[in-house]
């Protein structure tokens, strides 16, 4: 079980998600996604004249859509950086 936990460790210290935003990655990450989906969630409220049920599966059903894109915005930065490094 250690040797597990030591691994996880390694695979997150090897991320080179990481060293996105000047290292700031991992804390822009938890301060952007949940500011995303309560944005998702007013403006679905808003439109649903202030039906909280609908705001609520609505905002549900997006969660996967925004991580999909937040996964897709890395790849396509971390793509941009090596291309960046070996020019």
């Amino acid at each position: 079980m250690i040797a597990l936990v030591g691994e996880i460790v390694d695979k997150m210290m090897d991320d080179p998600a990481n060293d996105l935003f000047g290292g700031y990655y991992p804390f822009l990450r938890r301060m952007v996604i949940p500011f995303v989906l309560i944005i998702i969630f007013i403006f679905v409220y808003d439109l649903s004249s202030g039906n909280t049920l609908i705001s609520a599966i609505f905002t549900g059903f997006s969660l996967g859509p925004v991580l999909i894109l937040e996964r897709l915005l890395i790849i396509y930065l971390i793509k941009l950086n090596q291309n960046e490094n070996t020019s």
